[in-house]
């Protein structure tokens, strides 16, 4: 499976401190303040909604918007205020479903054969490998028929996959960071192993993981919309992939259908990777003053 690169960690104790405030960075504020929003109607929209997300009606099928539906009705006559309101939360849980497994197996995994080389590294390596030689889609369509048509199976195995990232992202910045004066030190002030890498590696990649988790989650979200879209999930659970496949059945009788879920996907992904290429910005610019700082600092 093809995986995006994952940012560079800076092999420095430094990359652990926190960017500063994306307050002059425009761009980068406007994506985490729309993120926000999308959140909040991830959290609170169902109950928002001001109908059944699934409750059919034969008299308003494709209805246009009006009083009774204020971005109109489905081919089945459901609203599709209320039905964009309740996707928003399984789309949005479904990518965190799978940017928690990479994390989970990606990063642990990581951290151990960073920290402790040999055969745990040579062989979690090569599952790495083996993993990311695997096409991705395919895989999901396989799986898919066999575990059926749950979007969360799917986006646990889809998790599996984009693993790799993680690992090889976290497995890089442990070997760069090892033998580092403050690991050594750790160890001989009597830390044990367990301690070192669950307090003081993770300074190191606390960064670059946020920075690789918002790239992560937009890539779920589209590949997530995609199954759906292409009828591969649960009909019963409405998704913006499942809307934007109403929505392209009818988009001669009614094309605004696909206006909504459209902007969601879109600017959702969007959001997210402008959000990681401010954040990105920031880290960069925090190394660069710090070293010149060292730099400037009299011997």
């Amino acid at each position: 499976m093809t995986v995006i690169a994952p940012p560079e960690a800076v092999p420095t104790p430094q990359t652990g401190i926190a960017p500063s405030p994306l307050r002059h960075r425009p761009l980068g504020l406007t994506a985490l303040l729309f993120l926000a929003l999308v959140t909040i109607i991830a959290v609170v929209g169902p109950w928002l909604a001001p109908q059944d997300p699934n409750k059919a009606s034969l008299e308003s099928v494709l209805a246009p918007a009006g009083p009774g539906h204020p971005l109109g009705a489905d081919s089945a006559g459901r609203d599709i205020l209320s039905r964009l309101l309740a996707a928003t939360q399984v789309s949005i849980a479904a990518a965190l479903v799978a940017l928690i497994t990479a994390l989970a197996i990606g990063v642990i995994a990581g951290l151990i054969a960073g920290y402790y080389r040999g055969w745990f590294d040579a062989g979690a390596s090569w599952v790495t490998s083996l993993i990311m030689a695997l096409p991705g889609m395919v895989v999901l369509l396989a799986a898919r028929a066999v575990l059926g048509p749950s979007v969360w199976l799917a986006m646990l195995v889809f998790g599996i996959l984009l693993s790799p990232s993680y690992f090889r992202l976290v497995n890089a910045a442990v070997t760069a960071v090892r033998h580092e004066l403050y690991i050594d030190a750790a160890r001989v002030s009597g830390l044990s192993d367990l301690r070192i890498i669950g307090r003081h590696i993770p300074s190191v990649i606390r960064a670059p993981i946020i920075i690789h988790s918002a790239i992560i989650a937009g890539i779920a979200i589209a590949i997530q919309s995609g199954l759906e879209f292409l009828g591969l999930g649960d009909a019963s659970v409405p998704t913006w992939g499942q809307m934007l496949n109403d929505a392209f059945t009818n988009m001669y009788k009614a094309p605004t259908l696909m206006l909504w879920p459209s902007l969601a996907i879109s600017l959702t992904c969007i959001a997210l990777t402008l959000f990681a290429n401010a954040m990105r910005d920031e880290l960069e610019r925090t190394v660069t003053i710090r070293r010149r700082r060292r730099v400037a600092k009299p011997a």
